[in-house]
């Protein structure tokens, strides 16, 4: 095996792993989350490539966010650059990357709609993250199906491979060896339980019922807004039915809503979050016990009743459907009950028995609630057993991933350590519905009355979107004719181009300038553009985060007489660059606020 150039150091049993699998033409790789499979695929494709035997590698992954995130863990560790590629991207511009790629990372469902294009392209390796899923009729396995004679080498990972489909990986993919959370040399890596987010796509009929309601939404205003988007938010998280049940009853909403119950088509399914429900389920199989929080009861009686094979139990509160509350409890801690669903009830007040798998269908941002939910798993035990698992079902691209990123955030300033990989989190923040801000501000710097123009978004939801961007760092502002001025921090190089004059530090003026770092502590620094510049970089170098800037300066007018001027920069600052914007757009302010 050649030397590896990495920015990690491998641990012995990932190299070991390696070994192993570079010996087999068809290798599955079985190591628990948190032992670093990602690390041993990165080795085995450097190691193929550089020796030549192989030409192109295809990169399995289960979810468009893992997509990204393994394209950008290949480039940061091994400088190898991965291509990723989805549905997202049009199918003409596909073909391209397919050829030109010699590290490709998708989806299966890409994979699967551009199969002829990937099979003439050349790719004679093939890494399959998530393995587990080449069985059935999923996407995964129709493409390894499909495919079965033209990858060279495989390479196959996971967590878990249930029994039940360890013949058929064995078959499409290659030899099995697992290496189990109790080696002593993979357990300190190990916690004692494990965050995985699942998505659930919106079918074509239920994107339109979408979109028809955020384009109610956007034509009302005060409290008819907010009540629509209650309405969207019901149907993201919880389903159709959860829509349905509110349409039925006589309220305002369901006034407001009267012609939407057109869209409610047969092609509408009842919870559209059931099918990843049943992929988490069989993905954990073997588990003790699940517990499954939805929010609504209709929806939660409707899942019940879809998993009886699970000798499920469904808790509501007091008014149990099943039979008295004490019953149900008491049937839900036998060892023939696999699957108990609960609404809100169960997260407090009743005592519920401990499990293994945690699934949250409904996000929920209270941090208390988050808590209680996963009091279920993190209940402490003396002797440390296999790891736990909490799987998220989220839809993609609307407020229901909005809804988790916040539950994550309010729940890590609580002090709830929650294992979900930092770049899934920072990933699928980028594709909440914030990311269509984004998108704009990445092409032109523009005031918040123009990008309520251009994305049709309400202004509270715009507000409260470019506020969350901002302390993240990932948008900011200047002043100019306009106003205040938002772009994307990675665009920022536009400013200079566009607002030129309005980045122009005037040397003669002095400004008082006050900086809230970070860590809650003030600084006052008073002087010119250069004298601040210095001593605020000095700040950004040792490590610091300026959290906002306010600045304060007298405007020499005609006459000898003075105009005072404030600005407020209320976003995160940890770049130079971004630190050099603010500062000269607070020295040109003779020309924003002239």
């Amino acid at each position: 095996m050649a030397r590896i150039r990495l920015r990690l150091r491998p641990r012995e049993y990932q190299i070991e792993a390696l070994k192993w699998a570079l010996a087999h033409d068809g290798a599955v790789l079985g190591l628990p989350t948190g032992s670093g499979k990602t690390l041993i695929a990165v080795m085995w494709v450097k190691e193929l490539l550089s020796k030549h035997k192989i030409r192109k590698v295809l990169i399995l992954e289960p979810t468009r966010v893992l997509v990204e995130q393994v394209s950008k863990y290949f480039r940061d560790v091994a400088n190898l650059e991965a291509t990723p590629i989805y549905g997202i991207v049009p199918k003409k511009h596909r073909v391209t990357l397919w050829r030109r790629a010699t590290i490709a990372v998708t989806t299966p469902e890409t994979a699967l709609n551009d199969v002829s294009e990937v099979t003439d392209s050349g790719y004679d390796a093939i890494v399959i993250d998530e393995c587990h899923h080449t069985t059935g009729k999923d996407a995964y396995a129709e493409f390894i199906r499909v495919t079965r004679n033209i990858f060279k080498r495989r390479l196959g990972l996971s967590a878990y491979i249930p029994p039940s489909r360890a013949a058929e990986i064995r078959e499409y993919i290659g030899e099995i060896k697992v290496w189990g959370w109790n080696d002593p040399r993979i357990r300190p890596y190990v916690p004692c339980w494990i965050g995985e987010v699942y998505e659930a796509e919106l079918n074509n009929a239920e994107e339109k019922l979408l979109r028809e309601l955020e384009k109610k939404r956007n034509n009302l205003t005060g409290r008819e807004r907010g009540l629509v988007q209650l309405a969207i938010r019901w149907f993201v998280r919880d389903g159709a039915l959860a829509l349905a049940e509110s349409l039925r009853k006589p309220t305002k909403l369901a006034k407001l809503l009267q012609d939407i119950s057109s869209f409610l088509t047969a092609s509408v399914r009842p919870a559209h979050k059931l099918d990843s429900l049943v992929r988490v389920l069989n993905d954990h199989e073997g588990f003790r016990k699940a517990i499954i929080f939805i929010e609504r009861v209709a929806v939660a009686k409707y899942v019940t009743s879809k998993l009886r094979i699970y000798n499920s139990v469904l808790i509501c509160g007091k008014s149990n459907i099943d039979a008295n509350i004490k019953e149900v409890l008491k049937r839900a801690k036998s060892n023939a009950v696999k699957v108990i669903v609960s609404t809100s009830a169960g997260e407090e007040g009743l005592d519920l028995p401990e499990a293994d798998l945690l699934v949250i269908w409904s996000s929920v941002a209270s941090p208390l609630r988050f808590i209680q939910r996963h009091g279920r798993i993190l209940r402490a035990t003396t002797v440390r057993g296999p790891p736990k698992f909490v799987a998220y079902i989220i839809t993609p691209n609307t407020v229901d991933t909005d809804s988790f990123v916040d539950s994550i955030e309010q729940a890590r300033k609580a002090g709830v350590d929650v294992p979900v990989s930092e770049e899934v989190i920072e990933e699928l923040w980028r594709r909440t519905t914030r990311a269509k801000i984004l998108s704009v501000l990445e092409e032109q710097p523009m005031p918040l009355e123009w990008l309520k123009e251009v994305l049709e978004l309400p202004e509270d939801i715009l507000r409260a979107s470019l506020r969350k961007m901002m302390e993240h760092g990932d948008v900011i502002y200047i002043y100019t004719h306009l106003g205040k001025t938002y772009v994307a921090v990675e665009s920022i190089d536009i400013l200079q181009r566009e607002f030129r004059e309005y980045l122009e530090a005037d040397p003669s003026l002095a400004a008082k300038i006050k900086v809230l770092l970070d860590t809650n502590t003030q600084r006052t620094i008073k002087g010119t553009y250069d004298s601040t510049s210095r001593r605020l970089r000095n700040i950004l170098k040792k490590g610091e985060r300026i959290k906002a800037i306010l600045a304060s300066m007298e405007i020499p007018l005609l006459g000898g007489a003075f105009k005072l001027v404030n600005l407020h920069y209320g976003f995160s600052i940890t770049r130079e660059e971004v630190l050099d914007v603010v500062l000269r757009n607070i020295y040109s302010a003779k020309k924003h606020h002239a």
